[in-house]
């Protein structure tokens, strides 16, 4: 497979971690230029990296033909669509970080549009690669914890009050809590457990009073085996994040994946020794857990963009379309808002 000549638009704090993964994939991906809207700080990163700097990403599109194969857009949330189209229209491949958009429909636009020029359109949904993750993904497909019978979500993180000194304090740009802070860990139950049906949902401002929308979010949930679920997402944790967890029960044994970016096994066990052997056997299968990425009073992030590069540069990688449940999740919870 030839290498993927990468162009990143955005260079904010989730930049660092795409440059990390390319320099780790560098067989398969090479930077070769960088767009953002601060003059500065486009000046400042080209110079660092040699690479040309653009402050306008249409013209980064228009003068890197020829030279350039993919472009990965790491820029505030509601710019994702427009720059993927457009970028896509150009002629190149594209890596969109969370989320893709904040509509569903917009989603599969996006995936009809690389599907009609035949472009490559992938996700950055990183929290898929987790070791917990997959170890749980066999172990259901094992039926190690039988019928499942409730699914429960909890994420209590710290933001500071400066988080929402940016973009993301307005809702039109950053949209709201789940789609900026919890997406990641609502795109784990509804890849293992489907898009559940929301029976209610509600939203609370317990800390981040001078922004326009919640930073605390509670539902009440329904999956489509029938399960009851819930989930907790709140940044208004102090000082630091607690934990983001998924509990699983089932008719023979439950799992507590947790720790502060769903990356330990709190808590597993099984009514028989055969089902109990069975799960040793999966986790001696898989590797260590991981060290999150740290922000100061709330590290938890995870830190696996070099393994979502490496599975791009091996042909494989998630798909822009495996995003839209991920979406729908979010659209249901807040539909289902009570007053």
């Amino acid at each position: 497979m030839a290498k993927y000549k990468v162009g990143i638009i955005g260079c904010g704090m989730i930049f660092d971690r795409h440059l990390e993964a390319i320099h780790a994939n560098s067989d398969h991906f090479e930077l070769v230029a960088l767009c953002d809207i601060d003059p500065k700080k486009t000046e400042h990163r080209s110079k660092e990296y040699q690479v040309p700097g653009f402050t306008d990403y249409k013209e980064m599109l228009q003068k890197m033909k020829g030279k350039m194969t993919m472009v990965t857009i790491a820029t505030p949330n509601s710019l994702h669509y427009q720059q993927a189209i457009d970028s896509l229209q150009a002629g190149y491949d594209i890596l969109v970080e969370k989320p893709i958009d904040f509509i569903e429909s917009r989603v599969q636009e996006i995936a009809n549009v690389a599907k009609k020029l035949q472009r490559n359109a992938y996700a950055v949904l990183q929290v898929r690669y987790n070791p917990t993750v997959s170890m749980v993904r066999e172990a259901l497909d094992q039926k190690l914890f039988g019928d499942i019978r409730s699914v429960s979500l909890i994420q209590r993180w710290q933001r500071p009050l400066s988080y929402f000194e940016s973009w993301r304090a307005d809702i039109n740009v950053g949209g709201r809590t789940l789609y900026e802070v919890g997406i990641h860990y609502l795109d784990i139950v509804q890849l293992l457990f489907g898009v559940p049906t929301v029976k209610a949902s509600a939203s609370f401002n317990n800390k981040h009073k001078h922004v326009t929308f919640e930073d605390t979010v509670f539902g009440i949930l329904q999956f489509p085996n029938g399960a009851s679920g819930s989930l907790e997402v709140t940044i208004a944790s102090e000082p630091s994040n607690l934990e983001c967890s998924i509990a699983v029960l089932g008719s023979e044994g439950f799992i507590k994946i947790g720790g502060r970016a769903l990356d330990q096994v709190e808590r597993v066990m099984f009514s028989n020794d055969l089902v109990t052997r069975k799960w040793e056997k999966l986790v001696a299968n898989h590797g260590e857990s991981l060290e999150p990425n740290s922000y100061g009073t709330h590290a938890g992030s995870c830190p696996n963009h070099p393994t979502l590069y490496q599975e791009i540069g091996a042909g494989n990688g998630i798909k822009l379309e495996d995003a839209i449940n991920s979406i729908k999740f979010i659209e249901n919870v807040y539909a289902k808002e009570v007053a």
